[in-house]
């Protein structure tokens, strides 16, 4: 079941949503509002009853691996001629 829990720290204070993803493990996210924190958990459980849920890890690309990649579609890495 997915909760919010309220952080104080050095006269700051945070809300902690917390959830569990559907393969078990528990997932955090923290915010400075109240209601972001209710509208995240609001659309993450509506995510995983429509079988929606992605997880957020699977978007994150190193950027060593993202170079690679990119730079072998390159065909020439020299300065473009200008118009005549």
């Amino acid at each position: 079941m997915a909760h919010i829990d309220r952080r104080d720290r050095n006269g700051a204070v945070r809300y902690v949503a917390r959830y569990v993803d559907p393969t078990g493990r528990e997932r955090s996210k923290s915010f400075t509002r109240r209601a972001d924190a209710q509208k995240y958990l609001t659309e993450i459980e509506a995510a995983k009853l429509r079988g929606a849920w992605v997880d957020p890890a699977h978007g994150r690309v190193r950027f060593a691996a993202w170079f690679q990649e990119c730079w072998a579609t390159r065909s020439t890495c020299g300065p473009r001629p200008g118009p005549q």
